[in-house]
């Protein structure tokens, strides 16, 4: 085999392997922040029913919070005791997060902070029903559908398996040192990542869309 096809080869591989890496790091990192939501809204709850303000119930989440939203929290306290306006810190911590779940608690935060409301707890255990129910029907259907990552998985990695069996034949193995050979082994590697990629996004679930998007009023 050419070392260019080898170069090539090795190149694609490498890309592929990065980028998969990259996505498992992220879905992780998304898996474990929204199964963290539901801890905050009753760690909110609880601080709330205790007395406490809401801009020190969100400071606390900053040591008590789930790890994946600490950091956030953590520079959300610093700013407030910097001296920064609530809505200004609140703003940027939802911009942080950017989520329709973090979108609907910190607008409900910020019109009990701005103009009251009895019905503040009520509203944050509603929402942290309504994000329980969604993980969990998300999960089961996560896992209901893990064959089309399984199918995958399996698409891309069957061709390659027969291609090590051909390669123990002489008249195959000679054949794929031609360049003809080398340059169907590349367009194979190509169309392997690019239907894998294909498959894993049709067994990605639609992420839902923020309603709340709009800047919070600093005035």
């Amino acid at each position: 085999m050419q070392p260019i096809t080898l170069l090539i080869l090795f190149t694609l591989f490498t890309l592929a392997l990065y980028l998969a890496i990259i996505s498992y790091k992220a879905s992780k990192i998304r898996v474990k922040r929204a199964e963290a939501w539901p801890e905050v809204l009753d760690l909110l709850i609880s601080s709330l029913q205790s007395g406490a303000s809401i801009s020190e119930s969100l400071a606390n989440l900053a040591t008590v919070g789930p790890q994946s939203t600490r950091n956030e929290f953590d520079r959300f306290s610093k700013r407030l005791i910097a001296g920064e306006k609530f809505e200004v810190v609140l703003n940027d911590l939802k911009e942080e997060f950017a989520d329709p779940i973090t979108d609907q608690l910190f607008e409900t935060l910020y019109f009990a902070t701005k103009f009251g409301s009895k019905n503040t707890i009520k509203v944050l255990r509603e929402i942290s029903e309504y994000v329980s129910a969604d993980l969990a029907l998300r999960a089961e259907i996560n896992t209901r559908f893990g064959w089309i990552k399984n199918s995958a998985n399996l698409a891309a990695l069957a061709p390659w398996l027969l291609f090590a069996i051909l390669r123990t034949q002489e008249n195959a193995r000679v054949a794929y040192l031609q360049p003809t050979g080398q340059l169907l082994m590349i367009f194979g590697v190509v169309a392997t990542l690019l239907a894998y990629l294909w498959m894993s996004k049709i067994a990605k679930l639609p992420k839902p869309k923020r309603l709340f998007t709009m800047q919070i009023s600093t005035k």
